[in-house]
């Protein structure tokens, strides 16, 4: 007789469109059949619920932490899985008390947005956990920092981020440049973030001044919402056509598409998925040194760094990359082939599952 799918319980803060979010939707899409999901969010709805619910998973609001204790209690899933801040502590604590036979988080930020307290709480409820998995050794040294001399300690597995190449690659450029109004001679720079004091959204405009001063013919895109959004455009006003706010961008290939480099400004990024999109794209790009962003480029990735919060060496190299255009390009389009052997959606998904398949679930 067939064996029933072993159940498998996500609990996550908010269901957006951030890294974390997108990573909880790939690991559903490729699920093996062995398993069967079902997702609780405590915050808000978006994006990635949406997602998931045309997997046929059911998605749900925590009304009520009570509620939600006596489901696990009374059925307890296979394997409790944790996102974000909040779905951690939430889930380790109401996990452990309905005695869940396997709880993993998957950490895939550095949180620099957290008050000490945040971190206290973190110390306290990571012992509750069995697996932590993270997507870079700088997630993780933020974690084994927070673990100093703690009695009980989870255990951490590398799952580093993956993106579908086979999805992921360009499109009709003259089409797609056609379509956001793009001269046949100018220069394509475009970022994807969240207009946030964390993305460092508030240097986008000195970084542009920058940038739009030293190449005549480049335009400027930023795809994204955010709290920043009305201030940034209002502090860019003056710079006219040559800096473009497109807002929220469903379809992230066509976008890449029309661009001749990427650039990230973020304050810390753990390992950020929009780089890797824009590799797997072959565009070269240029983002500060933080977090996991380097290890990158040791892969391979066509990526320049330059140190965080100093915008005037962000926007020189920026500079650098346009000179030198045509050859960091050709770099990059190169290094998509190593690239895809290392982060592939495939060796992601089944790097999640094996931590299932190691506790015999």
């Amino acid at each position: 007789m067939r064996s029933l799918p072993q159940k498998i319980v996500h609990l996550i803060t908010s269901l957006g469109g951030g890294g974390t979010e997108n990573f909880l939707h790939q690991i559903l899409s490729r699920s093996p059949a062995t398993y069967s999901h079902e997702v609780f969010y405590l915050g808000r709805d978006g994006v990635n619920g949406d997602r998931i619910r045309r997997l046929g998973i059911p998605v749900h609001h925590v009304d009520s932490f009570v509620a939600f204790y006596r489901s696990l209690h009374a059925e307890p899933p296979a394997l409790l899985h944790t996102c974000l801040y909040w779905g951690h502590q939430v889930g380790r604590v109401l996990g452990h008390w309905a005695k869940a036979p396997l709880i993993v988080s998957s950490q895939q930020s550095i949180d620099v947005w957290q008050k000490p307290w945040h971190g206290w709480i973190d110390r306290w409820t990571l012992p509750l956990c069995d697996v932590v998995d993270v997507n870079s050794s700088a997630a993780q040294a933020v974690l084994e920092e927070r673990l100093k001399n703690a009695s009980k300690r989870p255990r951490f597995v590398k799952v580093e981020n993956g993106v579908d190449f086979d999805l992921f690659k360009p499109q009709d450029r003259e089409h797609a440049r056609l379509e956001f109004q793009i001269p046949p001679d100018a220069h394509a720079g475009g970022t994807l973030m969240r207009l946030h004091p964390e993305k460092g959204a508030e240097k986008i405009p000195a970084f542009a001044r920058a940038l739009l001063s030293a190449d005549p013919k480049l335009i400027l895109f930023i795809g994204g919402t955010g709290p920043l959004d009305n201030q940034l455009k209002e502090q860019t006003r003056d710079l006219g056509d040559r800096i473009r706010w497109l807002g929220w961008q469903d379809d992230t290939v066509r976008f890449l598409s029309a661009l001749d480099f990427f650039w990230l400004l973020s304050r810390e990024e753990s390992f950020p998925q929009a780089l890797l999109e824009a590799s797997a794209m072959g565009l070269p790009w240029i983002a500060p040194d933080v977090g996991g962003i380097r290890e990158l480029v040791e892969a391979g990735a066509c990526g320049t760094l330059s140190p965080a919060q100093d915008i005037a060496k962000i926007s020189q190299a920026a500079s650098e990359l346009l000179r030198e255009l045509p050859s960091r390009s050709d770099k990059a389009r190169t290094a998509v082939s190593s690239l895809r052997m290392r982060y592939s959606l495939e060796t992601m998904t089944h790097a999640f599952y094996r931590i299932a398949e190691e506790n015999n679930l």
